[in-house]
């Protein structure tokens, strides 16, 4: 009976394996079929497409399985920005394309459906320049008993070139970089106009005239602003090394090249005493302005993370990091200045200043590194929390940076000047191109209002947010 029994029991479990392995077989099958059509529908679709067609490349391709991918997730953070589509309007060119056979068989027989799709490009009109006849009557006054002749909009006195092709070279030099000689050949291929390297630094010279007094005012304004950013890079002059100053807020930029890397160039350039806050590095030649003054915490930061990787544990431990995090918590705060409360905020900000006196009574670490930085915030201990209580004032020097950044990169690639009067022109004219991107105001259109403002002795606009007006359609025509 009990062998009856076990052999009963083992049919039963042979049987259950029967059926799960059934049941296995028919899901692989259909997970087969699906299989087989998706293949089916991929291979119509590359038929659809054409024998040439290759699939894009997948990101992760040639990744190992389950690497984490980090350029993936950091451009995840930030949302694609394309091309906004063009609308047709009256000025559009357009093109009707036909076909004359058949592009498979070539047979000519071929018979319109009515359908068409459009395609917009936009393109630039061939180059071609325009030759301005000014043509001078000349009328007698009868009170004076003396002729006299007018002179047109844009006439350039005793000039063969118009200021469009001048604010060109000046253009080509302060922003995109590029030589003279490299500015007259592009002249020449695209415009067909001929023009010397000696011709184009008289160019630059009228452009360094033009906007001087210009660059003067924005000097002034910003004296009389309430935020000033500045920092300083090498430069050369005929291969010496001279220093290029940039001073700066979130709309004007003026730039100074000098020999000196002083206090002297800060006093006459901001003054003895600026109105606003003042933000910069800890270079000490800032020192001798009077007024209030932020020091650039990213900076401060930057060395005390290089500490950290190379000092002693005990050392980070009781004085890098909590200075890392004391200063962190404070930038954060500052950008959280809309969204907390005003009581909120302010004790907040108590509380960061109870922390900084706390750590500035003693310095917990005695090596020279530790003792060097304690003694840095001691010396400047209230010009480093000034943004939590100045509003509009950032904890950084971010925007004087990315201003002086094209500096960096034009004296990088061998674009220094030869002559003072040559570095005082570049320095003028990027004032004035940095000013125009910072407020929205287009280089050309303003050079050619400036132009006509000096022409006809009128005051020179500042190319600053409501204080330019632009030249109205007709004169661009012209």
């Amino acid at each position: 009976m009990d062998d009856r029994r076990e052999l009963r029991e083992r049919i039963a479990e042979l049987e259950a394996s029967v059926r799960r392995l059934a049941t296995e077989n028919a899901r692989l099958r259909q997970a087969l079929a699906e299989r087989d059509a998706r293949v089916a529908e991929l291979e119509q679709e590359l038929a659809r497409r054409g024998k040439n067609y290759r699939p894009k490349p997948n990101a992760m391709m040639g990744r190992r399985a389950g690497k984490h991918d980090r350029r993936k997730r950091r451009y995840r953070k930030h949302p694609g920005i394309f091309r906004p589509t063009p609308t047709p309007d009256e000025n559009t060119i357009r093109h009707d394309v036909h076909l004359s056979q058949c592009p498979q068989c070539g047979s000519a027989k071929l018979r319109p459906t009515g359908h068409f799709d459009d395609h917009l490009v936009i393109d630039l009109p061939e180059p071609k320049p325009e030759l301005h006849c000014y043509r001078r009557h000349e009328y007698h006054c009868a009170q004076c008993r003396r002729n006299y002749q007018g002179r047109g909009d844009l006439e350039l006195p005793g000039a063969h070139l118009g200021p469009r092709v001048r604010s060109l070279v000046c253009y080509s030099r302060a922003y995109l970089g590029i030589s003279l000689e490299k500015t007259c050949t592009l002249l020449d291929e695209l415009f067909g106009i001929q023009l010397s390297r000696a011709g184009a630094l008289g160019h630059l010279r009228w452009g360094s005239r033009l906007t001087a007094p210009v660059v003067e005012q924005l000097l002034a304004s910003l004296r009389e602003a309430s935020l000033i950013q500045g920092d300083e890079t090498g430069w050369r002059i005929n291969g010496k090394n001279v220093w290029a100053w940039c001073f700066s807020n979130p709309q004007i930029a003026v730039f100074l090249i000098d020999r000196r890397r002083s206090s002297q160039v800060l006093v006459e350039a901001l003054g003895e005493s600026p109105a606003g806050v003042l933000v910069s590095d800890f270079y000490a030649a800032y020192n001798r302005l009077e007024c209030r003054k932020q020091r650039c915490l990213t900076h401060l930061l930057r060395e005390l993370h290089e500490l950290r990787e190379r000092l002693p544990a005990a050392s980070v431990k009781s004085f890098v990091q909590p200075l890392v995090e004391l200063f962190q918590d404070a930038i954060a705060l500052g950008k959280r200045r809309d969204e907390l409360a005003k009581e909120t905020f302010h004790q907040r900000v108590l509380d960061i200043k109870v922390r900084f006196i706390e750590m500035l009574l003693e310095c917990r670490s005695q090596h020279p590194d530790c003792r060097r930085i304690w003694k840095r915030l001691h010396r400047h201990a209230d010009e480093l929390l000034v943004f939590l209580t100045v509003p509009g004032v950032p904890a950084d020097n971010n925007g004087g940076e990315r201003d002086i950044r094209s500096l960096a990169a034009a004296r990088s690639d061998g674009g220094t000047n030869r002559s003072a009067w040559g570095a005082a022109a570049f320095a003028h004219l990027k004032s004035v191109v940095r000013t125009c991107q910072k407020n929205g105001v287009r280089f050309f259109d303003y050079m050619l209002q400036l132009a006509g403002a000096a022409l006809h002795h009128e005051p020179l606009p500042l190319p600053l947010n409501g204080a330019c007006n632009l030249v109205a359609s007709a004169t661009r025509s012209r």
